[in-house]
């Protein structure tokens, strides 16, 4: 399971089919469908991270590449009315194509490509390339790249970055260093030609970034749409009209108004890419309300569309508010950029439906830095020779406060999302290692032990994984289900070569049961197409790659469940007795304020205890809410000293267990980073020990002085 404060929808870029797959710290229970597209089966084989720190690098970034080698222009276009782009073959610098740009009419003329998306305002960038003319030429060319600029509210301005003089027809090198500064609506990089009559090549054009991303975030944005213009804000897929309007508004005189939806994610967008930053937090707020002419209620939430690479991601920053003609709605919320983007756009839509609605008063504003209490007791001492104490982390937590919080009270950690198979694995045989490694780097740089989450899961697994060789959906036949098989353990051989030296504990299958089914097996794909072959399979295969230090674990939610935890228990002890290697039970333990009872809890402990098998909390928080209806502006005081207590019964509980329980996995560093922001509703919540400005609250105290925490309010039964 796993998520932060955010639930992030993860897509393929396809015309928009928004299919849900989620990340950012979801819980696994409750994770939607992935889309990854089928390729040819490729694995892409990497060295094993060794014992030894990964390499950290200098600030030497490629940002982009432009060697034509693909036969298309690699998204260059032609500056010009008349001017013609094409890659050929008839001359190369480097490979076998070009870029060749004719039927030039200006000196300004040729090809041209976008970089706004990839360029960040404050960095230095070093643009390079190389240029050879089509002909001699009788006076010389002066051969340039420029960078066209047009500044937000400003004039338009053209930079140069590079220039060479050239007579012949050999390659010349164009290199020169850029940076620009403030918002910019169009950035566009081009090469011209002092001789506007002459055709020209361009190849292997390379950008990269030298100098350090400015560690101080532009402070926000503010739309309140007063002087009559829409501040940036456009139709997000082009058919809606998105204008200002002085028909209503929340203060002031105007507001925006969106007509003319044709889909549930149409609506005003506005560009955020040079406002938030990698690893900062942002408050974000806007106020909606129907236009007069809905006759019935909407749900309207506010969504944010990262781009990276050409695939689109999807978040939902504040969720389904119910909203009507009647009265201005209050959408806020928190935002952390948790992943590299080339941009970032924030966008309001509906659940269903098309309604036309207003927005006013928008604003995204940064989070003063956080910073840890260094003065108080470490929590993972507190239980030193017990059991470990982790906790889940994306990539961005491991640098700034967030990093020095896990330093401090945490002596093992789990990677929320980066790990699972969607996240190593998008499409077969393309392996993306980069957030799993920056995880796997600082908890090595640290001493940290690291779980892994996780190898089978029946959500967050590339829809690739389950199509047949024709690429259809799989239907439970032999071949299909060796291809599944072969499948699974090509995957599974690549993650545990890559880990094996530095993870120990490995979450194999994840979520296999469903008390809901006569015989407790969850039907997922995996299921419907191998029976429970899949889950002996798994691992086996992981005890071979990994070795036989490693602990395998199966993991699930809802242990404390007789019913669950019984079905559980047959499966695992049957699994055992055939000689499948499995060493322990993951019990998720997403628990909240009422319930389950910690007898429960550790009734399912000692009844896998009993089977010599180890015991591990993998994902411990604690909602406040008894329904999944309620919602709190502010959280009662009085429900923060309940929960703490809660905390302080379950962890005595654990201590009573600690020859049963090896590690105790906490969800989230954070109140500020969790799922339950926006599961089963949006709502604020506060399931964790420390809160969003990671500060101790009385969970924390109740385990390390229960002293400073208040008395336990009348009626309380802790």
């Amino acid at each position: 399971m796993s998520t932060g404060g955010i639930v992030l929808r993860s897509f393929l870029y396809k015309s928009f089919g928004l299919v849900l797959v989620g990340v950012l710290l979801l819980p696994v229970g409750w994770w939607g469908p992935s889309v990854a597209e089928a390729e040819a089966p490729f694995v892409e084989h990497s060295p094993p991270v060794a014992d030894s720190v990964l390499s950290t690098g200098s600030v030497d970034k490629t940002i982009g590449t432009y060697g034509f080698e693909q036969g298309n222009s690699e998204g260059w276009k032609p500056r010009g009315t008349y001017t013609q782009i094409a890659s050929v073959t008839e001359a190369a610098y480097g490979g076998t194509h070009s870029l060749k740009a004719t039927a030039r009419t200006a000196t300004w003329n040729g090809a041209e490509l976008d970089v706004k998306s990839l360029l960040l305002p404050g960095v230095e960038y070093e643009i390079s390339g190389y240029v050879k003319l089509d002909g001699n030429s009788a006076n010389p060319s002066v051969i340039k790249f420029t960078v066209e600029e047009q500044p937000a509210g400003g004039a338009t301005t053209w930079k140069t970055v590079a220039q060479t003089e050239t007579t012949d027809t050999s390659w010349v090198k164009l290199q020169g260093k850029y940076t620009f500064t403030g918002g910019m609506d169009a950035l566009k990089l081009y090469v011209e030609s002092s001789n506007p009559a002459q055709a020209y090549y361009v190849d292997e054009v390379e950008i990269r970034q030298v100098s350090e991303t400015p560690t101080e975030p532009t402070s926000g944005i503010v739309s309140g749409f007063e002087g009559g213009t829409a501040q940036g804000w456009v139709s997000r897929m082009g058919a809606e009209t998105v204008q200002v309007s002085n028909a209503d508004a929340r203060t002031g005189s105007y507001s925006l108004l969106t007509t003319g939806r044709q889909k549930t994610y149409a609506g005003p967008k506005l560009d955020v890419t040079a406002t938030v930053q990698k690893g900062s937090r942002y408050t974000v707020s806007a106020w909606v309300k129907l236009a007069p002419s809905e006759q019935h209620p909407a749900k309207v939430r506010l969504s944010v569309q990262r781009d990276h690479q050409g695939e689109s991601a999807y978040e939902t920053v504040v969720g389904d508010t119910a909203t009507t003609t009647g009265g201005w709605m209050h959408l806020s919320g928190t935002y952390t950029l948790a992943h590299d983007a080339d941009t970032v756009s924030m966008y309001l839509e509906t659940a269903e439906g098309t309604a036309s609605f207003y927005m006013d008063d928008f604003e995204l504003s940064l989070v003063p830095p956080l910073a840890i209490e260094k003065d108080i007791p470490s929590l993972h001492g507190l239980y030193q020779g017990q059991f470990s104490i982790g906790t889940a982390i994306e990539a961005f937590q491991t640098e700034g406060a967030y990093g020095e919080l896990v330093q401090k009270h945490f002596n093992s950690v789990v990677a929320g999302n980066a790990m699972k198979p969607i996240s190593l694995q998008p499409s077969e045989g393309q392996f993306h290692w980069e957030e799993a490694d920056q995880i796997v780097q600082f908890a090595r740089q640290h001493g940290l032990e690291i779980r892994f989450h996780t190898l089978v899961w029946h959500n967050q697994t590339g829809d690739w994984m389950f199509k047949d060789k024709n690429g259809q959906p799989m239907t439970p036949t032999a071949e299909n289900k060796k291809l599944l098989l072969d499948r699974l353990e090509t995957h599974i051989r690549a993650v545990v070569a890559r880990y094996k030296n530095v993870i120990t504990d490995w979450d194999v299958v994840n979520e296999p049961i469903d008390p809901d089914q006569p015989d407790g097996m969850r039907r997922s794909k995996w299921y419907q197409i191998t029976g429970t072959d899949y889950i002996e399979k798994a691992f086996r295969v992981t005890r071979e790659a990994a070795g036989p230090n490693a602990r395998l674990f199966i993991n699930d939610y809802n242990t404390h469940e007789p019913k669950k935890r019984d079905f559980l228990y047959n499966l695992v002890r049957d699994l055992l007795a055939k000689g499948v290697p499995i060493d322990g039970v993951g019990h998720q333990s997403h628990i909240r304020l009422e319930f389950p009872t910690i007898q429960e809890m550790e009734q399912s402990i000692e009844k896998f205890a009993s089977l010599g098998l180890d015991n591990q909390i993998t994902e411990l928080d604690m909602g406040l809410y008894s329904n999944d209806t309620d919602r709190y502006e502010t959280i009662p005081e009085a429900m923060l000293i309940r929960q703490a207590y809660r905390y302080r019964a379950l962890f005595d509980m654990f201590s009573r267990q600690q020859e049963n329980i090896s590690n105790v996995t906490i969800w989230g560093t954070d109140d500020g980073n969790t799922w339950l922001s926006t599961f089963p509703i949006a709502r604020l919540d506060k399931p964790l020990l420390f809160d969003e400005r990671l500060k101790a609250k009385y969970a924390y105290w109740a385990l390390a002085d229960l002293s400073k925490v208040p008395p336990l309010p009348a009626g309380s039964n802790e």
